[in-house]
């Protein structure tokens, strides 16, 4: 019996073409003309109506009518393959070069007026994400494969960036992408718990010879939402609110900002009003309120307004020293 993937590409190849001769099959699938034979009775066995055109400028070809018909995918359905695939390369896709070749062979098999149309939609549609955070790909695979085959996975792993990497065994349940970070997610030995681990913090795993079973109830998702839920909840009862007023378009870009989003309490054209923890209050959000300068006024606290006007003061001193005074 003709393998699938090949009878398949003959309804392709016969479909994107307005005829075409055994042999000019036999060469785009790069076999032989009696296997063509073969795989054209197949398909007319199995109900495709394959029209043999004898004698100079014949061959085989399929009626207008099946031809014109959606084989598999529509153009919609070929779009949204297509848009879907930019989306996971910039989420970091493990498998994106299997993909690209899925997506090529797909496009491939369209005739020029599907190619043309599917291109239309497309040209104009791009995912640009940040590249902060970036997984390994090759890391990702293993992870994966360990997932797929509940294979407990031998980690070496950075509780905190730039710390010395810990030796962890973790029975891999799943991995999840959240805000195009890859988290893996499994059941720490150490800890004898289940546990969140970033990716880009793993330094190496690697899959053992031991195997696990997954509870067939449980849900990344749920286990992921409950887990950043709780934390957020957590850390809102820390968190102090902070009122900006001044410029629309400088609080439309403090609304468009991707940390601060996830953050903000309440808005309107003029002010802003965002929850914000004691590290970033007193870490980098003060100099970050220094580039907009005299755009936006602090309301409250009144602590982060002395800080902002101390960074101020420091950095007019700093730039001030050694000037040298014009003389007219």
């Amino acid at each position: 019996m003709a393998k699938a993937d090949q009878l398949l590409s003959v309804l392709w190849l016969l479909r994107s073409r307005s005829r075409m001769t055994a042999e000019q099959l036999a060469e785009q699938l790069e076999t032989s003309v009696r296997t063509i034979y073969r795989y054209i009775d197949a398909l007319c066995m199995s109900g495709v109506p394959v029209e043999a055109e004898p004698g100079h400028g014949g061959g085989y070809r399929l009626p207008p009518s099946f031809r014109e018909a959606p084989l598999f995918f529509n153009i919609d359905e070929l779009k949204a393959m297509v848009h879907a695939g930019r989306f996971a390369e910039q989420a970091g896709y493990p498998y994106i070069e299997p993909l690209r070749q899925a997506t090529g062979k797909m496009q491939s098999r369209l005739n020029e007026e599907q190619l043309e149309e599917l291109q239309r939609h497309t040209a104009g549609f791009e995912v640009i994400q940040p590249s902060v955070h970036r997984a390994d790909e090759t890391l990702l695979q293993e992870i994966e494969r360990a997932v797929a085959r509940s294979s407990t996975l031998a980690i070496r792993y950075e509780k905190w960036k730039g710390t010395e990497p810990e030796e962890r065994k973790v029975n891999p349940y799943g991995l999840v992408n959240r805000l195009y970070k890859w988290y893996l997610i499994g059941h720490c030995h150490l800890r004898d718990d289940m546990r969140i681990f970033r990716v880009d913090r793993i330094a190496a795993a690697v899959l053992t010879e031991h195997s696990f079973v997954r509870p067939e109830s449980f849900s990344l998702r749920d286990y992921m939402q409950n887990r950043f839920d709780a934390g957020q909840e957590k850390n809102e009862k820390q968190d102090q609110p902070v009122r900006l007023e001044g410029d629309p378009a400088m609080i439309a870009h403090l609304r468009d900002n991707w940390y601060m989003r996830e953050r903000i309490v309440s808005h309107t054209p003029d002010s802003i009003t965002l929850l914000l923890d004691k590290s970033s209050l007193e870490g980098f959000f003060p100099r970050f309120l220094l580039s907009f300068a005299t755009t936006l006024r602090i309301v409250q606290p009144v602590e982060l307004r002395q800080r902002v006007a101390k960074l101020a003061r420091e950095l007019a001193d700093f730039h001030g020293t050694d000037i040298p005074v014009e003389t007219k």
